[in-house]
């Protein structure tokens, strides 16, 4: 039981980590259907400048978080700018068009960073206790509860706001929602610089664990996709589900029969969940069917 329990905490943090690389995702296809592979970039940018400013600027750790996150909005705001200027580019286009992206923006971090892997220090100090057979970190706490703020706050905005009905207007129906008034080049860009600021706050919550590492990132981004789709790239809540639940997987069995059966197959676990979920929204939810491609 306690092997159990540890592996379980282990895994609602790692999950943790998944869905909130997952939410940026989510909030920049809410708003013109974009599968935005930039983000592990945008993140990867985004933590290199919250670790330059602690660690080479000497900066308090409050201005450096605040300088990562606006890195990262500026930064989505330029995607989205490119999205506006891209409107007609079939999407899978614009879709790769966001993967060169990271592809530049991790040149740009392997520029910035020095020889040797960085962990850029935790915004929430390095305190902790022990539960079961492993060790919780304040870190992980305050991202755990960072991840819960946010996805509940985007969905808030999107169901309960003003904003939240125009950006679901120029989802449904972009050339209505623009005859109707509706600001299109605005929201698109400020929605776009929203999901920057995410990847950034993202990158800066997860490298203090990961390791402020390029290729570690991409394969992050790659389990928070999976988080996200099993949303439909649609719900902020159920990206969160997501996440949370592929990381359990994670970590129960790899923790639990990772021993036994040899590694990998959690990896192979949390694969299993998502093709069910994908199978399930294609089957019982027309309107997701899409997401199976």
């Amino acid at each position: 039981m306690q092997v159990f329990a540890s592996a379980a905490v282990i895994g609602l943090f790692l999950g943790t980590i998944y869905a909130l690389m997952a939410l940026g995702m989510v909030a920049s296809y809410r708003i013109n259907r974009v599968v935005n592979l930039g983000q592990a970039g945008i993140a990867a940018f985004g933590a290199a400048v919250y670790w330059w400013m602690t660690a080479v600027w000497g900066a308090p750790v409050l201005v450096a978080l605040i300088g990562g996150i606006l890195a990262g909005a500026v930064v989505g705001a330029g995607l989205g700018i490119a999205n506006l200027k891209m409107v007609l580019w079939p999407r899978g286009f614009v879709m790769i068009f966001t993967l060169t992206v990271t592809l530049l923006l991790f040149a740009v971090v392997d520029w910035i960073l020095p020889a040797t892997t960085v962990s850029p220090i935790s915004p929430f100090g390095s305190g902790g206790f022990k539960f079961a057979l492993t060790y919780v970190t304040s870190h992980q706490i305050g991202t755990f509860l960072t991840c819960v703020t946010v996805a509940f706050l985007a969905t808030w905005v999107v169901r309960k706001t003003r904003v939240g009905i125009y950006v679901r207007a120029i989802y449904d129906d972009p050339d209505g929602a623009s005859t109707l008034g509706v600001p299109l080049g605005v929201f698109v860009v400020g929605v776009w610089a929203t999901a920057g600021a995410l990847a950034g706050l993202a990158g800066i919550l997860v490298t203090p664990r990961t390791l402020l590492d390029t290729l570690l990132l991409l394969f992050v981004r790659v389990w928070a996709l999976a988080a996200s789709i099993l949303g439909g790239l649609e719900s902020f809540a159920i990206a969160l589900a997501g996440g949370l639940i592929l990381g359990l997987a994670q970590g129960i069995v790899g923790g639990v029969f990772g021993g036994q059966l040899g590694p990998g197959l959690e990896n192979l676990a949390a694969i299993v969940l998502m093709a069910g979920g994908v199978f399930y929204a294609g089957i019982k939810h027309r309107d997701l069917a899409h997401i199976q491609t």
